[in-house]
């Protein structure tokens, strides 16, 4: 059983889950995602509201892996996973300059280039190093337009409530999700005060890279994968099943701050 779990921490990434596993998807009890039109009606959002406080999440794509980013902090910065960026031995997973983000925004879709060697992250080896250095704060290389990006939120409570906003389902299927869950207790924490913290929310390959957001619609953390003794057999939560995700404190909080602050003036000169 622990070989299991194991495997599944790391194999989090979209492609590695595809590969390794029956099924990358995690269900915590039943599968409660919501899409965005069933999420509006159930919290009593207009259209308008729900883009303006759930609108800055879209697709990463690098190298074959597609997953889910979003704007925080400025419309030039995005906040992933680390596995999205980084193959499991350690080098970028695509040298050319491909990486995007890519995000509806009124009345276009916004494909915007990734600028991955300025990358801010836990760990470049995300595969073998511990789960909580699996974040990843990277600029574009412009601003998107018409979005509003996630404000840095106040600390996670845990337990306390969170809404999980995911852009893409296992194989890179593109399928936009919003879900309210409870993140449940803590797994790990880091010496600078980052947490790793057991969520009852559900989630697939395509998750990796989704944002934990208060339900304002700030930045809270970000997920990173899930520990499971069945994967692919929904259960009820517990030590042996669940999805996880990191916590924006500590060096992700100051790595957000810092890659808005490096290329906010610049890119709103330019703009």
């Amino acid at each position: 059983m622990a070989a299991v779990i194991q495997l599944a921490v790391l194999a989090a990434g979209p492609a590695a889950l595809a590969r390794d596993l029956p099924s990358s998807a995690v269900t915590i009890d039943a599968d409660d995602r919501l899409t965005p039109a069933q999420f509006a009606r159930e919290m009593g959002l207009s259209g308008p509201q729900l883009a303006s406080r759930f609108g800055a999440t879209g697709l990463v794509r690098c190298g074959g892996a597609v997953g889910t980013a979003q704007l925080v902090g400025a419309g030039n910065v995005i906040v992933t996973a680390a596995h999205m960026l980084f193959a499991p031995d350690g080098r970028p997973r695509d040298t050319t300059g491909a990486c995007t983000f890519e995000i509806d925004t009124p009345g276009l879709r916004q494909v915007v280039p990734i600028r991955v060697s300025d990358t801010l992250c836990g760990s470049r080896e995300p595969y073998a190093d511990a789960a909580m250095r699996d974040w990843a704060v990277v600029p574009l290389t412009r601003f998107v337009a018409g979005v509003r990006p996630y404000p840095l939120g106040p600390v996670l409570k845990v337990p306390g409530p969170l809404v999980l906003a995911a852009a893409a389902r296992t194989g890179g299927v593109e399928a936009h999700s919003l879900q309210r869950c409870q993140a449940r207790m803590q797994t790990a924490r880091a010496p600078d005060g980052l947490r790793e913290v057991a969520i009852d929310c559900d989630a697939e390959g395509g998750t990796s890279g989704a944002a934990l957001l208060g339900e304002d619609g700030s930045f809270q953390g970000v997920y990173v994968g899930f520990r499971s003794a069945h994967p692919g057999e929904p259960g009820p939560f517990s030590a042996s099943h669940y999805n996880f995700g990191v916590t924006a404190e500590g060096g992700l909080r100051r790595a957000i701050m810092e890659v808005v602050s490096r290329h906010q003036p610049l890119s709103a000169a330019a703009d």
